[in-house]
């Protein structure tokens, strides 16, 4: 993946690199569900999202951040369609009724590179301009392991 290429050749980090496998964009997140919450939500998930699956949803991975309170260093888009954050706004709104936290912060499309970084990486002397076409929204369970943590794809809409 050339996000990954990327990120192994351009950037100095303490934290842990992020498996290539594990490479997501979260547009809204959910926490521990009860089981028997999962078929009304992935119905709900149903209507929503053949609400707006439609719209076009490329964007250009241009940019990098850090986030020192969860000490992540990311990669994402300086700019993306208004259906994007529509969407992750909806899904948001969707999964509360769940039993998820409402969210405080704005929605900034990201690609988590690396986790537990203790001091900001410098910049990297190149920037991503990596095209990513998102052609699907997936619900993933998240599964704590001897190698760390993997994604488990529970349901997805193309």
């Amino acid at each position: 993946m050339a996000l990954a290429a990327w990120r192994d050749r351009s950037i100095q980090c303490d934290g842990r690199p992020v498996p290539i496998a594990n490479f997501h964009m979260t547009l809204a997140f959910l926490g521990d569900l009860q089981p028997a919450r999962l078929d009304p939500l992935l119905d709900a998930a149903d209507r929503q999202l053949e609400a707006q699956m439609s719209s076009d949803r490329s964007m250009t991975i241009d940019q990098v951040g850090y986030w020192p309170k969860p000490g992540i260093y990311w990669a994402g888009p300086s700019a993306w369609p208004d259906a994007v954050s529509q969407l992750a706004d909806a899904l948001r709104g969707l999964v509360v009724q769940f039993g998820a936290r409402r969210e405080r912060t704005a929605f900034q499309p990201h690609i988590t590179l690396f986790r537990r970084c203790q001091t900001p990486p410098a910049a990297p002397s190149v920037a991503p301009a990596i095209e990513l076409a998102a052609g699907s929204v997936a619900l993933f369970e998240s599964r704590q392991g001897r190698e760390g943590v993997s994604y488990q794809p529970l349901a997805e809409w193309r």
